[in-house]
């Protein structure tokens, strides 16, 4: 099974994710927009897991998030990755008043390394997908719209438990099921 780690977003910010990309959307461009019901902030993907793996992740997540606690986030900012003049993502950002959320990040890594999961390569850059670009068709339309909405904000929430997700790739999106969770 495909898997991956993640805390799970209110409904409120979900939609306003999603009135953002009605308002993206209509620049036509050749974008595969991510249903919002499926929007989550992912920490760790782990990738192919098999069922007799899950009880050492389960294991390793619930000594990562020992003494976290609720975190605060704010969703705010839209922005493409890699960057303005080759994008691939269109992103919301993710801000918190402290480095509680990268250190949750981090610990996490550390502690499926030892399950045999490798650190993460990049750096970890908090945000939500809202869409991944297919094409350059109405490119130009799309970072003039992403550009006038660079003051955007979904809100501010607390988020109080990590999610073990599984994700089912489909002919149009993916399906996400939760497997587990735990307490931050």
């Amino acid at each position: 099974m495909r898997v991956f780690v993640a805390l799970e977003l209110p409904s409120a910010i979900k939609e306003a994710a999603a009135a953002i990309q009605r308002e993206l959307i209509t620049s036509k461009a050749a974008v595969g927009w991510v249903r919002a019901e499926g929007m989550h902030l992912t920490l760790k993907f782990l990738g192919e897991v098999s069922p007799s793996q899950l009880p050492g992740i389960k294991e390793a997540l619930r000594d990562a998030v020992e003494g976290t606690g609720p975190l605060k986030i704010s969703v705010r900012g839209i922005g493409v990755f890699p960057n303005s003049k080759n994008p691939r993502v269109v992103w919301l950002g993710i801000q918190t008043d402290d480095d509680r959320l990268l250190q949750l990040q981090e610990r996490i890594d550390r502690a499926l390394e030892v399950t045999g999961f490798p650190p993460e390569q990049h750096g970890f850059r908090p945000h939500l997908t809202l869409g991944r670009i297919k094409s350059s068709r109405g490119l130009d339309e799309l970072m003039k719209a992403v550009a006038a909405q660079d003051r955007f904000l979904a809100g501010d929430c607390r988020l109080k438990e990590l999610h073990l997700i599984q994700s089912e790739l489909r002919t149009k999106w993916a399906v996400y099921t939760n497997l587990w969770s735990v307490a931050l």
